[in-house]
């Protein structure tokens, strides 16, 4: 007796497959939107660098130093402890800023400082144009890095 033997059949199975349009498309949808809520949450996360200057343009024949705004915030899942927060310009030949480096004992998650910093050309014979600056963030053992630029005016 064979499986082929047409006095013998096997279960037929029938399924209606326009009933499954509706929860595979509510299915997608709740992925969808669990997707969207995980990706925007990064987007909501505070930088842990923000530098602002005082003016865009750094004018020596108005001025002589310039205010420089660093806004550090702890990203972390944890407080942190011992973390540095260091200035240096590129061209240190060219201008000078201070302090250099300023150390912060404790930085609660999630929160933030602002640090003001002093910045001024070397010397009055300082050519017009970019300058870069490096700022470098150590917190909890992570090294956070941000270049900004600020364009000095001598005529």
């Amino acid at each position: 007796m064979s499986i082929y033997d047409e006095t013998k059949s096997l279960p037929k199975f029938s399924f209606d497959y326009s009933k499954l349009k509706f929860p595979v498309l509510a299915v997608i949808i709740v992925l969808v939107i669990v997707f969207l809520i995980v990706s925007a949450s990064s987007l909501f996360k505070p930088d842990p660098l923000f530098v602002s200057f005082e003016d865009p343009t750094f004018d020596l024949s108005e001025k002589n130093s310039l205010l420089m705004k660093i806004v550090v915030s702890n990203v972390l899942e944890e407080d942190a402890v011992d973390s540095t927060l260091k200035v240096d310009p590129i061209d240190a030949d060219s201008i000078i800023i201070s302090p250099e480096e300023v150390s912060i004992p404790v930085l609660g998650k999630g929160e933030s400082r602002t640090f003001n910093f002093n910045l001024r050309a070397l010397n009055e014979n300082i050519a017009s144009g970019n300058y870069e600056i490096q700022v470098g963030f150590v917190s909890g053992g992570r090294l956070f890095l941000k270049r900004t630029s600020i364009y000095i005016k001598n005529d």
